[in-house]
């Protein structure tokens, strides 16, 4: 191993000294220029299925036309398109029915969201109702909510978060059931008990009503549910036997009217006792009723190459990849989506650029793909490895690109460490790499010659914020081809509309655009192959 990164280290200066008209020519002000178009109010935040993606699409393939890139595809266009069925919650007719044996029904018409893996227009659930605290269970605090309490077959209703203090600002059983994604972690456990259903509501500390008041992004990003047509239909957190019904905090109130306690009162005395307070809410059902509406449309991948020079690598592939969609527009305003991802769409573009204008091209030829659908479930990048332009045993790696333009500023600093991951002006996070021992040493010579700092601290597949899985490497990964995504990390502007092209770093972004430039080129030049000696498809 240290004689091939010895090796890889010699080769560097050589390949600087091939590599400067390209890197010359990766400039701010087009970096500006690229990027300004793409995170316009005019293309109305590039939701997929909307106008303003095609429009970006349509300037990729202009871009790709105007500096060379070839196309691959059998109809020489630079255009992958792909059809999927947009499922949009019908909030008119969605409702959940509360029965009691003593009162008539009552009829919660108050916005929900249900997690599951079902495409059905009508999915209802119904059932008895256990209270089962946090739905936690931590073998080391000796905890359990779901013992002694019979759960087959119930929908429990169950609080967000984990027992904390008075204040409900310090969780008692550590931070990672503070996160977002707390419920997932829950889960595996909820399936253990054999659940007909999740009731997931806000727990009364966090003075939140509804996940709608803490995220109200969450409305687009649940109502409204895509997947490619023909493809098996899946929920973001993969294939579920148990849905999640992200409840409002009336429907929890009026399951437990009568009971004798409140869900205020009852997660004081969790959090108190430090012990679970499970039981079967007597006399009470719950049905929910969820309505969807389906259409279909169409939405494109953009692919274009650059022809390598050896006759014999050249037939190997390095993929550059970026998704250029984002979450639209609502009530609120236009999501830009800037860094979200402007920056590694753009990125990419002065790449492909900085590749033509090289005189001598690498060994390998360089691909550059530009995918929608990551924000709706890495749909464009999953239809791509399905349905692949280059065949996938020719692709040697894939470098992904996804927010890398901004830098740590004094107000990512006061906001939530938990999930303000952004870093500073010479570090990159690093996601990948994991997969091929050789490719992880190309990428840690090139980050040194670049002056750049490999933050590598959720490079692993079980961390609880869960990056190696949240964007569309992974959709490669699951091919056994080795990936490496890197990114500057999320900010007080993630998925808001204040993800702006003002507040993009722009030398930082020709930094890390140059690095990548790099990257890639020493991967391309690389005379071995890149051998892949930890296949994802053998992980546990």
């Amino acid at each position: 191993m240290k004689i091939r990164l010895y090796f890889i280290f010699l080769l560097l200066p050589v390949l600087a000294t091939a590599q400067k008209a390209g890197i010359e020519s990766i400039s701010v002000p087009d970096l500006e220029s690229h990027l300004n178009f793409l995170a316009s109010d005019e293309l109305g935040g590039r939701a997929t299925g909307e106008p303003g993606l095609i429009i970006a699409g349509k300037y990729l393939a202009t871009q790709a036309r105007l500096m060379g890139l070839k196309p691959v595809d059998e109809n020489k266009d630079y255009l992958q398109n792909y059809i999927f069925v947009e499922s949009k919650y019908d909030f008119e007719r969605n409702q959940v029915t509360v029965e009691s044996e003593d009162t008539e029904k009552v009829v919660i018409k108050d916005d929900f969201f249900v997690i599951t893996s079902d495409r059905s227009e009508h999915y209802p659930v119904e059932g008895d109702v256990v209270f089962a605290g946090y739905g936690v269970v931590e073998e080391g605090y000796n905890y359990n909510d779901f013992a002694n309490v019979d759960i087959e077959g119930r929908l429990i209703l169950i609080m967000d978060r984990a027992p904390m203090d008075e204040k409900g600002e310090k969780l008692k059983f550590g931070d990672k059931w503070g996160t977002m994604q707390n419920v997932m972690l829950k889960y595996p456990d909820v399936v253990k008990v054999k659940a007909k259903g999740i009731l997931l509501v806000m727990d009364p500390k966090s003075g939140y009503n509804s996940i709608l008041d803490s995220a109200p992004f969450i409305k687009n990003y649940f109502s409204v549910q895509k997947s490619i047509k023909g493809a098996p239909s899946a929920a973001m957190f993969g294939n579920m036997s148990v849905p999640i019904i992200l409840i409002h905090r009336n429907v929890a109130d009026q399951l437990l009217k009568g009971s004798g306690v409140t869900l205020t009162e009852l997660q004081k005395k969790i959090d108190e006792s430090l012990e679970p307070h499970s039981f079967v809410i007597p006399g009470k059902k719950c049905r929910v009723d969820l309505y969807r509406i389906s259409s279909e449309l169409t939405a494109p991948n953009v692919f274009g190459v650059v022809e390598g020079s050896d006759p014999k690598l050249k037939d190997e592939y390095v993929i550059y990849l970026a998704h250029y969609d984002h979450l639209g527009s609502d009530d609120r305003g236009i999501f830009n989506g800037a860094d979200d991802n402007a920056s590694g769409s753009t990125a990419l573009l002065e790449m492909a650029e900085a590749y033509t204008m090289e005189k001598k091209k690498p060994a390998r030829s360089i691909g550059f793909l530009w995918v929608s659908g990551e924000e709706i479930g890495l749909y464009g990048s999953g239809f791509y490895a399905d349905n692949p332009i280059i065949p996938l045993n020719h692709t040697v790696t894939v470098i992904n690109l996804d927010m890398v333009g901004r830098t740590r500023t004094p107000e990512d600093n006061s906001g939530d460490p938990g999930e303000i991951t952004v870093l500073g002006k010479d570090s990159i996070r690093v996601i990948g790499g994991l997969q091929s021992t050789v490719l992880m040493e190309i990428n840690e010579a090139s980050l040194k010659e670049m002056n750049l700092a490999g933050d590598y601290r959720y490079n692993t597949p079980d961390h609880p914020k869960r990056y190696f899985y949240r964007s569309d490497h992974i959709s490669f990964a699951r091919k056994d081809i080795p990936v490496l995504s890197f990114s500057t990390g999320t900010h007080v502007d993630y998925h808001k509309i204040t993800d702006t092209a003002d507040k993009i770093d722009f030398n930082k972004l020709q930094h890390v655009t140059r690095f990548a430039f790099k990257l890639g080129y020493n991967i391309a030049e690389y005379k071995d192959r890149i051998t892949v000696d930890n296949p994802f498809s053998q992980w546990q």
